[in-house]
């Protein structure tokens, strides 16, 4: 008997638990999590004294990191990512009558790290499939660089004879990708020129773009958005104010300061000192494309009830 009534009560669990499940899978299996994950990839690029317009496509590199997502509501979305990518500029981009004698050029490593609010232009029930929300960004960046440039050793040019041997002991590491913050190429820090600080490479920006994403399933989101980075730095092509004597350069920080500061043939060793090596009256800035590939993670499947 008592057998029989445990095998009844097992039975009625088991059909309550089929109903409930048949009555409540619609609903709760759409039950979904705020929090999206995923990758994003594309371009990153820079702009400022070495590129002729904001946007140039010869400066395009590729760009990759993290992302996450979570949005308490419909209307906003907060994010945090990170990124790696390249940014470069070079003078012979220019075009007349932008182009000068400078011969300055620049690449760098860049790690961007963003948190911001994305606000939403449309609303998507998350029970359906498809659909396309519109969205800007705005918030916060920490960004690392550190320009370099390659070092091309020219004992013609007119440098050369000016720092005389010195220069020569350079010849070894012609074609070398040297950094150049430590270089002091404008004189920061010399001691004529103590009160120009050397440049942090860790620097805050400020982040806003916008973009489209696109449901393509219950689980699944692409997305494509492109971002300017707004920076409070004018140094992330070491170029900014003005030249410096080379004599003062080497006498500090050695003929490699010399020598990537003043990177044209021709100038005039009387008229150098004070002249036009940058524009600081504006600061440079990066941008990043990128396509989004997010997965957002579901809720808890439907319970058996308890008793």
């Amino acid at each position: 008997m008592l057998k029989r009534n445990i095998t009844s009560v097992s039975l009625v669990t088991l059909l309550l638990c089929l109903g409930t499940l048949n009555a409540n899978a619609q609903k709760r299996w759409f039950r979904t999590s705020a929090l999206e994950f995923g990758l994003i990839g594309g371009f990153s690029h820079y702009a400022g004294e070495l590129t002729p317009t904001y946007f140039d496509p010869r400066g395009l590199k590729p760009s990759a990191g993290i992302i996450t997502r979570y949005t308490p509501n419909s209307l906003v979305t907060f994010r945090l990512s990170a990124q790696y990518g390249k940014i470069e500029g070079d003078e012979k981009w220019m075009t007349e009558p932008y182009k000068v004698a400078r011969n300055l050029s620049f690449q760098s490593d860049i790690w961007d790290f963003t948190g911001a609010a994305e606000f939403n232009f449309n609303y998507i029930d998350f029970r359906q499939k498809t659909g396309v929300i519109p969205y800007a960004f705005i918030g916060a960046s920490v960004f690392k660089f550190n320009p370099k440039a390659v070092f091309n050793y020219n004992p013609n040019s007119q440098l050369a004879k000016y720092l005389g041997p010195s220069y020569d002991n350079l010849a070894s590491r012609d074609g070398e990708l040297v950094e150049l913050q430590p270089l002091g190429t404008e004189g920061q820090e010399t001691t004529e020129f103590n009160d120009r600080k050397r440049y942090s490479l860790t620097q805050i920006a400020i982040p806003i773009g916008g973009g489209f994403k696109f449901k393509v399933s219950h689980n699944w989101m692409i997305g494509v958005e492109y971002g300017t980075r707004i920076t409070f730095t004018d140094y992330l092509d070491d170029v900014s104010g003005t030249f410096v004597d080379p004599s003062r350069l080497q006498a500090q920080y050695g003929p490699m300061s010399a020598a990537m500061s003043i990177r044209s043939e021709t100038y005039d060793q009387n008229k150098i000192e004070g002249s036009g090596r940058g524009n600081p009256k504006t600061n440079d800035m990066y941008g990043i494309f990128g396509v989004t590939i997010m997965y957002r993670i579901y809720g808890n499947k439907p319970a058996c009830p308890t008793f």
